[in-house]
């Protein structure tokens, strides 16, 4: 963040509020800016010190940095769209947990630099009350920089290592992946534990079972449960082929169960705990 340059966060949801806090935090006199069409997420920000602007439009951006933290959709619209406002700036990034629509939508832009960016963390909460100054300390982030010419290479180099020193300063630990392997793995790594959690809730639900009836076991099973659909509908939508794959492989693993158990089949249940037992035991 460059002297007289500012952080501004376009939406002030539970990711970019605590982008918001933990600027404010860290680096008190960074000046921090919002936008958020939410009358209640722009005055809970504007409370604690993030002054609330209309839009990047007239805003200062040379030496500034520009996050988008709006949903999937809003993001890939507004990267296409304002190309030219966050080219002017120091670094443009995002929070969006697929990566690959973004990064696109910048390189059809052919903006400046912009580096793609997905925190590994966060809640089942959604809103600037759910955010946190300390949400990204030691969280991955992974990065994917959008592509350009070999004449913008110098440049996309230069907003790469910015983009590492950006969320290495809000304390996560970035790595750059390819975005398409990104958004694969994130169909295994976080959209289906959120779609088994909707699933198992359901299931509950219809059997009447109330939730302080579960024990921790399944109250951690469940808590994805809380997360609503706003924000998920346009990452399930974008991802829905490799979620759908994702899907079909639980399916296949929850019949084996299933048969295992008609049959009294010891050995195969066995062999299914062990297998977890040796996932969960992994650190790879």
């Amino acid at each position: 963040m460059a002297r007289g340059g500012a952080v501004i966060v376009v939406g002030l949801g539970a990711m970019g509020g605590s982008v918001a806090k933990a600027v404010t935090r860290r680096f008190p006199a960074v000046r921090v800016q919002g936008v958020d069409p939410s009358p209640g997420a722009a005055a809970a920000a504007s409370r604690e010190g993030v002054e609330i602007v209309g839009g990047l439009e007239q805003r200062r951006l040379a030496g500034s940095v520009v996050v988008y933290a709006a949903p999937l959709d809003d993001i890939v619209s507004l990267v296409e769209s304002e190309a030219a406002l966050w080219s002017r700036a120091m670094l443009a990034t995002d929070v969006a947990s697929l990566k690959a629509p973004v990064v696109s939508a910048a390189a059809r832009a052919r903006g400046g630099p912009f580096v793609g960016a997905h925190p590994m963390c966060g809640s089942e909460s959604s809103g600037y009350g759910a955010a946190r100054a300390d949400l990204f300390e030691g969280a991955t982030v992974w990065l994917c920089p959008a592509g350009g010419t070999a004449a913008k290479a110098d440049r996309a180099a230069d907003a790469l290592r910015r983009a590492e020193a950006f969320w290495r300063a809000l304390g996560g630990r970035p790595r750059v992946v390819d975005p398409a392997r990104h958004d694969r793995e994130m169909s295994r790594a976080s959209h289906l534990p959120q779609l088994a959690a909707w699933a198992l809730a359901g299931v509950l639900a219809d059997d009447g079972t109330a939730r302080r009836r579960l024990g921790p076991g399944g109250r951690d099973m469940t808590r994805l449960a809380a997360s609503g659909p706003d924000a998920w509908l346009p990452l399930l939508r974008s991802a829905a082929a490799e979620d759908g794959d994702a899907l079909a492989q639980l399916e296949r693993a929850l019949a084996d169960a299933r048969r295992a158990l008609e049959a009294g089949d010891d050995a195969a249940l066995r062999e299914i705990i062990r297998k977890a037992q040796r996932w969960a035991a992994s650190e790879s």
